[in-house]
């Protein structure tokens, strides 16, 4: 059985090592489809994601949280991919509310802190995914200025009433999980009558990798896939 990687066994390197001759190389989102393509091999449990039906630029994800403080919360985010991706890192936005330090009252998160000599030859998206699903794992582990000093300060001083704090939030979310986000591709329905609906849901995503092209034949025609990477 494969196990749970937290670094992606990747490099950008092996972009110039593809054989796949069904891939333009000189196509500018040839880096994006190899790195979409790579990212389905790797075993990020838990994380759901694909991309956006109107622009392979944004990647839209949902984070289930497994164990440790953050346990049982359901997290949308979205992967926002900037025009001239690789030579600028990915910014993510937020759409589930959650009390963590590195998470802002809008949704945002400073990559710069863990990514400061992003590079197209250093660093994946797979990267900044795998970092993301460990701050919600490992939330004290990161030093970095907060942006929710409240959370920040109840963590370090307080950890009884942070955990408390955390827990509200967890169940905001798990309550919240049929709200579907406008043009969101991941949607939740809501005949799932009855919690243990969810969790075989939540089961079948944790058995899987990061759950991307197995995906796409429920989700996308040949001629739909191919025109997001026009």
């Amino acid at each position: 059985m494969s196990q749970q990687t937290t670094d992606p066994p990747l490099s950008p390197n092996e972009l110039s090592q593809s054989s796949n001759k069904n891939i333009e190389q000189n196509s500018p989102n040839y880096r994006l489809l190899f790195e979409y393509k790579k990212l389905s091999e790797l075993m990020i449990r838990g994380l759901y994601v694909i991309p956006s039906f109107n622009s392979i630029h944004e990647w839209h994800c949902v984070l289930f949280i497994r164990n440790r403080i953050y346990r049982s919360a359901i997290i949308r985010f979205n992967v926002v991919i900037p025009d001239d991706f690789p030579e600028s890192c990915p910014s993510i936005k937020f759409l589930t509310p959650i009390f963590h330090p590195l998470i802002g009252p809008e949704g945002e998160i400073d990559l710069t802190h863990q990514f400061p000599d992003w590079s197209p030859e250093k660093y994946m998206i797979a990267h900044v995914l795998c970092y993301i699903k460990s701050i919600f794992h490992n939330p004290d582990k990161y030093d970095f200025p907060p942006l929710n000093t409240d959370a920040y300060n109840l963590m370090k001083n307080n950890p009884d009433s942070f955990q408390k704090r955390v827990s509200e939030y967890v169940e905001d979310s798990i309550k919240n999980v049929y709200d579907n986000p406008q043009d969101n591709a991941i949607s939740f329905s809501r005949e799932w009558k009855d919690k243990n609906q969810l969790e075989n849901a939540k089961k079948q995503i944790f058995k899987k990798d990061v759950g991307l092209i197995d995906q796409l034949s429920e989700l996308y025609s040949k001629s739909k896939l191919k025109d997001l990477f026009k």
